[in-house]
Formats: C-alpha cells, sequence, structure tokens
C-alpha cells in the first residue's frame, strides 16, 4: 500500500520549498478515483431509474420513495461523512475510498434482494454509509497532488469523470430494468464495483500531505478543527451554498417519475433518450465548468465563486421550462440544458473549499459539506417532493398524469436562486479568509 505515499510522485518543486506543479502520475491517480466515483454516482443515480417500478411492486407512496430516495441514504451519507472526512485528514486515504467502494456495491446489490420497506431503508442506508466515504478522501488526494492553480481543473475531471456514472447508471440501467428486472440491475451494478476494487488498490499511492503547501499547517483535533473553520465567514455561506447548488442532484431523483407520469414514456424510452440527455449534460458540464473556471480564474481568482452563482441562476428558468413544456422534445432539451449548466459550477464550487482550508483540515471541511449536502441537498429536497406530492394528491390534484409532482418540483426552483445569491455573498469574504 505503501502508507508513506513517496513512491510514484515526482516532487515537482524545487529545493527548500513546495512543488510547484502536477506531474503525470497525478493525472493518472486522478483518473482513478474519477472511476471510483464514477461507481459512486452510477449506484446513486440507479434508484431514480427504479423508482416507478420499485413503487409499483412493493406498493409504496410517493413519500416512501422521498424517504428512500432522500433520508435513507442521506442521513447515513452525511452523518458517516463527518467521521471518515476526519479519518481522511488523519489515515491512509487510499484504504477508506477502497473499503467505501466495497461497502456501498455490496450495500447496492442488496437493494435488490428487499422485500419491504424496512429492507429497502437499510440497503439504502448502509450504501449511504459507504459512499460517504468517497468524496472526502478524495478531494484530500486532489488537494495533494495538484497545486492550487490547477486545483478546480482537477476537481471538475474527478467529478466529470464521476457524472458519467450517471449517464452509465440512467441508460444501461434503464435498459437493464426492462430485460432483467429492477432486481437484477442492482445486483449486476454492485458486484461491477465489487470487481473494480481491487483494481483501484493497487494503482493508487498515498502522497505526502501538504505538499503543494509551504506551511502545511498544525493538526488540530476535531472540535478544534471545526470550531477554526467555522469562524470563517466563507465557510459558514459554503456550508449553506454547495448544498443549495446541488439540491438539483437530489430533484433528478424525481426527472424519471416526471416524465413517465406526465409524458406517458417508458423506463427504457426514458433512458435512452432524456436520461441520457440529463446524464450528458452533467458530464460535459462538469468538464466545461472547469475549463471555463481556469481560464476565468487566471483573470481573477474569485472565479471561483462567481462562476457556480451565475450557473444557478441560469439553470433555475431552465427547469422550470423542463416541468412546464408540453412537448415531450422540448422537455428533454431543456432538461439537458439545465443540468449542463447547473453542472458547470459543480467543480469550482466544490474547489472554492481548498481556498479556504488548510491541508490538515480540509478532509474535515470537505465532510462537513457532505453532512450538509446530505441533509438538503439529498435528503431534505427528494423527501419533501415525495411529501408535498403526496398532500396535493390527498387535496385532489392528478397522480397518475403528474400534476402533483409537477407542481412540488416548482416549488424547488426557488433553491438554486437562493445559492447563486449565497454564493456571490462568499465570494465578498473569500479573500479575507484565503488560506492560499
Amino acid at each position: 500500500m505503501n502508507p508513506g505515499g513517496q513512491a510514484g510522485i515526482a516532487s515537482g518543486g524545487t529545493a527548500g520549498g513546495p512543488p510547484t506543479a502536477a506531474t503525470s502520475s497525478a493525472y493518472l491517480v486522478l483518473l482513478v478515483l474519477g472511476g471510483v466515483n464514477l461507481f459512486n454516482l452510477m449506484d446513486r443515480i440507479l434508484f431514480s431509474i427504479m423508482l416507478e417500478p420499485i413503487k409499483l411492486e412493493l406498493g409504496f407512496s410517493d413519500t416512501q420513495m422521498g424517504l428512500l430516495g432522500g433520508l435513507a441514504f442521506s442521513l447515513f451519507y452525511g452523518v458517516f461523512g463527518l467521521l471518515i472526512g476526519r479519518l481522511a485528514d488523519t489515515r491512509n486515504r487510499i484504504q477508506i475510498i477502497v473499503l467505501a467502494l466495497v461497502l456501498w456495491s455490496a450495500a447496492s446489490a442488496a437493494s435488490g434482494l428487499a422485500r419491504n420497506f424496512v429492507q429497502m431503508f437499510l440497503a439504502r442506508a448502509a450504501t449511504g454509509v459507504g459512499e460517504s466515504g468517497c468524496v472526502p478522501a478524495a478531494h484530500s488526494l486532489i488537494g495533494d497532488y495538484f497545486p492550487p492553480n490547477r486545483r478546480s481543473l482537477a476537481v471538475s475531471i474527478f467529478t466529470g469523470t464521476g457524472t458519467l456514472g450517471t449517464v452509465v447508471g440512467l441508460v444501461l440501467g434503464s435498459m437493464m430494468v426492462e430485460t432483467v428486472g429492477w432486481r437484477m440491475t442492482f445486483v449486476y451494478f454492485g458486484a461491477a464495483g465489487i470487481v473494480f476494487a481491487p483494481m483501484a488498490m493497487l494503482m493508487l499511492r498515498e502522497p505526502p500531505r501538504g505538499r503543494f503547501d509551504a506551511s502545511p499547517g498544525v493538526q488540530p483535533d476535531w472540535r478544534g478543527a471545526v470550531r477554526m473553520l467555522l469562524k470563517r465567514r466563507t465557510v459558514r455561506r459554503l456550508l449553506l451554498g454547495l448544498p443549495l447548488l446541488f439540491v438539483i442532484v437530489g430533484v433528478a431523483t424525481w426527472i424519471p417519475a416526471f416524465f413517465q407520469r406526465v409524458h406517458g414514456v417508458s423506463t427504457a424510452e426514458f433512458g435512452q433518450t432524456g436520461g441520457a440527455g440529463l446524464g450528458l449534460g452533467i458530464l460535459f458540464g462538469t468538464f466545461a465548468g472547469g475549463f471555463i473556471a481556469n481560464a476565468l480564474i487566471a483573470r481573477n481568482r474569485l472565479w471561483e465563486f462567481w462562476w457556480p452563482a451565475l450557473t444557478c441562476l441560469v439553470s433555475a428558468p431552465l427547469l422550470a421550462l423542463v416541468y412546464a413544456s408540453s412537448d415531450l422534445n422540448m422537455a428533454y432539451v431543456a432538461v439537458t440544458a439545465a443540468f449542463f449548466v447547473a453542472a458547470s459550477g459543480f467543480g469550482p464550487g466544490m474547489a472554492c473549499m481548498q481556498v479556504v482550508a488548510e491541508p490538515p483540515v480540509r478532509g474535515t471541511l470537505v465532510a462537513m459539506m457532505v453532512f450538509a449536502t446530505s441533509l438538503i441537498s439529498y435528503g431534505a429536497a427528494p423527501a419533501l417532493i415525495g411529501i408535498l406530492s403526496d398532500v396535493l394528491i390527498a387535496g385532489g390534484a392528478d397522480e397518475a398524469g403528474g400534476g402533483s409532482l409537477r407542481t412540488a418540483l416548482m416549488s424547488a426552483l426557488v433553491l438554486p436562486v437562493l445559492a447563486g445569491v449565497v454564493f456571490f455573498a462568499a465570494a465578498r469574504s473569500a479573500t479575507e479568509d484565503a488560506v492560499n
């Protein structure tokens, strides 16, 4: 495993100072980390394409499906993310990532065996526990493989490579549901992640911590790290802005069901058209955002904050067009555009955390973000949409035709607008709180 982490890493710097550039081996590591993130997002999005078949077979309500798609996963994802984030600051990050991959893959496969709400809830919770180990440890590694002026691009590549899993999950998952059923689809996807785990273990190496920082800083205890971070206004604003930025990912849980109810498409048809458009929008948007932000940051470092703010404000009206359009093709185009624009802010938004956190506490800050994002983006948002849909159905709104779900989704559009406002506010305090 090479705990010392020196193998395979060129110094890239000058004597007496930190290295100044990423090496070719760093990009290989980034590719492998992206592969792990691919399985992360592939297994996560898989539930959304299964939502209607699971609901029909097991007789669940929209509220129950919202809880399974949101709270069951996100509560455990967030709570365990705090613990694993701290471990990422003090323990071997490669071991954390590989063990997490095995756990969430096995739990995803177990979802296919669930026969009732409790069993499915437990399987989703275990998936959340496993997936909570990916992002904190990976972001901590990226901070030690890439210098500050390349981290926004590196985070975007990591996120973008991972979002390829969204495309695979939506397109391949929908096709498999039609052929082998939702249960075996869960099993096959989980098995693939378990097979990839030993390959990731062999290809990843642990780098020295803080290798791109002139002074890595002193390692505080967990409470000290949290107190230190929360004293910074920019950190507090990012812990609100990032979850609001990623609300669109939580809302995506309901997008396949929306198209199936409103436009009457099958699971396979949506996956091969709207699902592919949604996934490719996220994929190309994430990569494009990294390159765009990298160019803008060369002019002004605050574009790392301004760009996510703008993407939030532009994506909201595009989502409104998705929900309001009665034309299926127009809705498909709008959903692709909305997720392309929104995703272009993901990498730069996440990289903002590197600006305001020293190497010894980066994993802790990412874990705090994961916790906040879990509760708001992946937990509260999907659950509340399901609850609101059921409330509207009880009040006489149309369920089969998607009227209740359309209204519930429309009501969530205030959140990305609020995210834009918060990111602009974070930009105002970033200069004061920056540590690199």
